[in-house]
């Protein structure tokens, strides 16, 4: 089901309602060959149900199909179908059913309201609603109160629509009814969005979007995404309302909502026209036209054959848009849509003309201007209509009055005391004045509260959006001093060693001897090695804060990759002669992103040789835990203090201490060891005690073949 706004290019998309009017045209799914089926289908069902109905005697039952064959004639007798919407009311009434007679008067105001008889409509509408209010069905008035709403939004009543819109809202959030929600804040997007004012309706559209987004509800996702880029694209970003139009279809071809998808590509095709890209314009709307044409959809066929025309007016293909817009047309025609009548006239009259046809052209215009004009009628007929039923009810209203004081002079006349009755009829009068001051009173308050609840609601996301931002740039600042601290501190010490031996060196080489400068050439060597490592574990920390760094998990062989980690790390270790002892359980496989876990595993080992003793050992080993596997990193070196342990993964507290050897480090790799093992949903922790050794362990979820 789609409407039409601002012309003909793009169609809005609301999946929840079946209603038809002048400006607002709803579109059921038809299922192509089905018709003639269904069709039969009904007749089948409302003859089986008169007879079951001459057969029935339980009153409540007889109301109940009475109900049942009025909705089966909806589609295809209206004169009939409230022929048994009345009976069964009146039936009903006689056996005083009040909830029957409140679900009677519903229907009837739903079938009213699809003839576009809105002023019936309300009418029938607040007569259920009170009932089922009687009856403490909340849900029910929370849906009623929006279709009134609705019905005033078409008679152009926009306040009246807005109250009982947030009337509906304040139902469905009392039951927690958050679809309910959702779709009332569709609704308020659509009333801003018709009146062109594409931030408002937004707001409201993101504000759906995140309830359907967490409901898991597609459907409303799609529609959602369809609807805000429309607002997009109608703001002049044609550009970020493609990209919502392409999320919507995403969605759509999962659900297979074909009748969705050929509205989007209708409005893809729309964005191209206003981007100037004829061409793939009209590749989308082609794919539009098949999906109509597929699903016999004639209202969109005939928007997307429009669209056609326009693009070949504009690309000087007179003769095709000539053809496009005859055969659209002629289906405006048929369903009896005069605004797009009135569209395809002026691209035929203009056609005309620039092709030197001006009696064409003329006819065309003419049959515009009476079209026009007939939409120009209903607009203000529509208008009028309310004001019309109104007015008749305020004379129907002065004439009981006037019939009332004509009996009760004649009455008074009969009685003695005539001064003291005319003093009881003033007080009367007067009480009810002061009462019906107090009701307008009440009245205005509930409106200028229902309007501040509205503002509140407002302000509150705006607070919440201003929260978020602060937060986030707290954080981003936070990350930056603590990346400056590490550069200013730890990653300059190795390059003020780097330089000072350089300078010894080159100023001293033909004094020192041979040993001293292989001293000096390895003290370079191992402060260039420790500011590498430093800074590779910067420049991944860094990437990891911003959110740059790919997370790819993948199936790895657990025992190679620690080979591989090992054999990096060899020459360290058998610098201080320690053994590496690799006891992993062959043919495990975890499902891990192979960067992190390597700079996982480089950095659990690098640290353990860097706090083992000389010819110590370290073991790493594994263990299988339910869906998980145990990975473990054991020394026998200097162990770690429970104060080291509680800040050991805390950018804040700079925990790093002098290695066995005198080995210097930033504590910045047990940070992002922690932070890798966590983006895999997995957790590191460790074990250790003085003097005895350390055991840092860590979890990888297992490969599944």
């Amino acid at each position: 089901m789609f409407v039409f706004i601002n012309g003909f290019n793009r169609v809005y998309y609301h999946p929840f309602r079946n209603l038809k009017s002048m400006n607002r045209k709803l579109l059921a799914l038809i299922f192509i060959g089905f018709s003639t089926y269904i069709l039969s289908q009904e007749i089948t069902t409302i003859t089986d149900l008169k007879k079951e109905l001459q057969n029935e005697v339980v009153d409540t039952t007889k109301v109940s199909l009475n109900l049942m064959i009025a909705d089966s004639y909806l589609k295809i007798n209206k004169d009939s179908a409230f022929f048994y919407f009345n009976k069964g009311l009146g039936l009903a009434n006689k056996i005083d059913s009040k909830r029957q007679i409140a679900q009677l008067l519903y229907k009837i105001g739903v079938a009213y309201e699809n003839q576009s008889n809105f002023e019936k409509a309300i009418k029938y509408y607040l007569e259920a609603v009170s009932i089922f209010d009687t009856l403490n069905n909340t849900a029910k008035v929370a849906g009623i109160y929006s279709y009134v709403a609705y019905s005033y939004s078409q008679l152009y009543i926009e306040d009246k629509a807005i109250e009982y819109y947030l009337k509906s809202l304040q139902a469905h959030k009392d039951i927690g009814d958050e679809l309910g929600i959702a779709m009332i804040y569709l609704s308020f997007g659509e009333l801003f969005y018709s009146k062109e004012n594409f931030i408002q309706a937004k707001k409201y559209f993101k504000d759906a979007l995140s309830i359907y987004i967490k409901l898991d509800d597609k459907n409303g996702i799609s529609v959602c995404y369809t609807n805000l880029g429309n607002g997009t694209a109608d703001s002049g970003d044609n550009e970020a309302g493609l990209a919502y139009y392409n999320k919507s279809i995403i969605i759509q071809e999962k659900i297979n909502d074909q009748f969705g998808i050929g509205i989007n590509y209708n409005n893809i095709g729309d964005c191209n026209i206003q981007l100037k890209k004829y061409d793939v314009a009209l590749d989308y709307f082609s794919k539009s036209l098949s999906i109509a044409e597929k699903l016999n959809e004639k209202s969109l066929v005939s928007i997307v054959l429009l669209n056609i025309s326009d693009v070949k007016i504009k690309l000087k293909q007179y003769f095709k848009a000539i053809q496009y817009a005859e055969k659209s047309l002629k289906i405006t025609e048929e369903i009896g849509d005069l605004e797009n009548q009135a569209e395809n006239l002026i691209i035929l009259a203009a056609a005309h003309e620039s092709l030197g046809i001006i009696s064409k052209s003329n006819d065309y215009n003419k049959k515009y201007i009476v079209i026009k004009d007939s939409l120009t009628t209903i607009d203000k007929t529509n208008k009028v209509k309310l004001f019309q039923a109104l007015n008749n009810l305020e004379k129907s209203h002065h004439t009981i009055n006037d019939l009332s004081s004509k009996h009760e002079i004649t009455r008074l006349k009969y009685e003695d005391n005539r001064k003291f009755i005319y003093f009881l009829i003033g007080a009367v009068l007067l009480f009810g004045f002061f009462v019906v001051l107090l009701i307008l009173q009440q009245t205005a308050k509930k409106k200028a509260y229902n309007l501040l609840e509205y503002k509140n609601h407002q302000i509150n996301k705006m607070n919440e959006k201003i929260q978020i931002q602060r937060d986030g740039l707290k954080q981003l600042n936070k990350t930056k001093d603590i990346f400056f601290s590490i550069i200013a501190h730890d990653l300059r010490n190795p390059f003020n060693s780097i330089e000072g031996f350089t300078e010894l060196l080159i100023e001293n080489v033909h004094e020192y001897s041979e040993e001293k400068r292989l001293k000096f050439l390895k003290i370079i060597k191992g402060s260039s090695s420790k500011a590498s490592i430093l800074l590779d574990n910067l420049l991944i920390w860094a990437n990891s804060q911003s959110g740059n760094l790919d997370f790819n998990p993948q199936k790895i062989d657990l025992k190679q990759e620690v080979s591989d980690v090992i054999s990096l790390l060899e020459i360290q270790a058998v610098n201080k002669d320690i053994k590496i002892l690799n006891n992993v359980v062959h043919n495990v496989f975890v499902d891990a992103d192979q960067n992190m876990l390597a700079a996982v595993l480089r950095n659990l080992i690098s640290n353990a040789i860097k706090f083992t003793n000389l010819k110590g050992e370290i073991q790493i080993l594994s263990a299988i835990t339910n869906d998980f596997v145990e990975i473990s990193v054991k020394d026998n070196g200097i162990g770690i203090s429970q104060f080291d342990i509680d800040n050991l993964f805390s950018i804040e507290v700079k925990s790093s201490n002098v290695g066995t050897a005198n080995e210097q480090g930033s504590g910045l790799g047990l940070i992002l060891c922690k932070d890798f093992v966590e983006k895999h949903g997995c957790k590191l922790w460790v074990e250790s005690l003085i003097n005895v050794g350390s055991e840092f362990k860590f979890t990888m979820p297992i490969a599944v073949n």
